[in-house]
């Protein structure tokens, strides 16, 4: 059996800012800040990281209660900006999901930087969510290699021996990594921040612009 874990933003779609528009919000309602900063990328972050740093950069002490109440707000807004904002499928993921799916022996699962709750609720927005058997999210840990690790846990209990092979697909250096850290083949894509030069640098399995060769990416998964 091989396992095919997808990152979200970036690698399957783009949603136009829609998650710092929602962490923006969440802090002017939760902790009453005016002006908010939250003017640092997210690309190849685990939104557990990301939550208590921004917490940090607009002076709120970071507790356990405050964590949450950031966390709880920031997935209670995200439906609102998500159909505000919108945002698109990337190309050829639409055509790759449906030609992955037919194959036997291969699992599709979503590991991402995302809280479950708003990896769901993207996926959902844009008609994806029905392609994932699971989902392995930033609240697992704030370290992406440590997420791959866990997340390779999870692999392991579900399905014990009959894994042959893990494949991570994503759009930053930081997906390459955690694929790496877990010993998994990896596929880069440049269709987030990340230039093609950029992603080859970290020694990917395979690197593509775009996924709209769809007989071409099949071919290289093989």
């Amino acid at each position: 059996m091989r396992v095919f874990l997808f990152d979200i933003d970036g690698t399957l779609l783009t949603t136009k800012g829609v998650g710092s528009g929602a962490i923006t919000q969440a802090l002017r309602h939760e902790f009453g800040v005016s002006q908010p900063d939250c003017n640092l990328s997210f690309s190849g972050r685990t939104d557990c990281g990301l939550l208590t740093e921004i917490l940090q950069r607009n002076g709120v002490e970071v507790t356990d209660e405050h964590c949450r109440r950031l966390r709880d707000r920031y997935v209670s807004l995200m439906g609102g900006h998500l159909a505000r904002q919108g945002g698109v499928v990337l190309p050829g993921i639409r055509a790759l999901l449906t030609r992955l799916a037919r194959r036997e022996a291969l699992v599709l699962a979503i590991m991402t930087g995302n809280l479950p709750e708003t990896a769901t609720q993207k996926l959902v927005h844009f008609d994806l969510r029905q392609w994932f058997a699971w989902i392995s999210g930033g609240n697992l840990h704030p370290e992406r290699d440590d997420l791959a690790r866990r997340t390779a846990e999870i692999i392991a209990r579900r399905y014990g021996d009959s894994v042959t092979e893990v494949v991570v697909v994503g759009d930053t250096p930081a997906d390459i990594r955690c694929g790496h850290a877990i010993g998994a083949k990896t596929i880069a894509v440049a269709t987030g921040e990340f230039s093609l030069e950029t992603l080859a640098a970290e020694n990917p399995t395979e690197t593509f612009a775009n996924f709209s060769q769809t007989d071409e990416v099949l071919a290289a998964l093989e």
